[in-house]
């Protein structure tokens, strides 16, 4: 008895392990990856595993992580995340997504804040059915600035003042 036991614990052992790390693999994709101020006003952001560009912002003062998405019309942000940061309701929205047609509210962010980077009065929608807790950063947000594309890296900086 005593011999059939030990290949199953080893095979356990081994199992066990590689859930453990893939797990590890799977949470470090999610992460954002540490987006480095270059100068005044300009930020690069390096291309997480999963081929998204995540980086640590604020709203309201409140931390946050954005997902820059060149397809969004504007900040959207998950309906329980909108709630903890006390984002007031707007006017009904109808968005057409990836995943078909949703609807949620308009809401309005005093202060977006990036790294290096600071908005006043932006505005936002939030989604009831969005999964997670990440923000989408779109295009009522990066069409105030450049985005450069540089080997892995995504550079956001604002535009020359005229």
């Amino acid at each position: 008895m005593r011999n059939n036991l030990g290949p199953l614990v080893v095979w356990l052992l081994v199992f066990a392990g590689v859930f453990l790390a893939m797990q590890r693999f799977l949470e470090a994709r999610q992460q954002p990856a540490m987006a480095i101020e270059m100068a005044a006003g300009e930020v690069a952001i390096p291309r997480s595993p999963d081929g998204h560009y995540r980086l640590r912002g604020e709203i309201n003062g409140l931390p946050v992580v954005f997902m820059v998405d060149t397809g969004a019309s504007s900040i959207t942000l998950p309906a329980p995340l909108a709630a903890r940061l006390d984002l007031p309701r707007g006017e009904t929205l109808v968005s057409q997504t990836a995943n078909g047609t949703v609807e949620g509210y308009a809401t309005r962010l005093d202060t977006v804040t990036l790294p290096g980077l600071r908005l006043t009065h932006v505005g936002a929608g939030v989604v009831p059915n969005m999964p997670g807790d990440e923000v989408l950063l779109g295009m009522n947000v990066l069409g105030r600035l450049e985005v450069v594309m540089r080997g892995e890296r995504m550079i956001l900086r604002r535009p020359p003042q005229d």
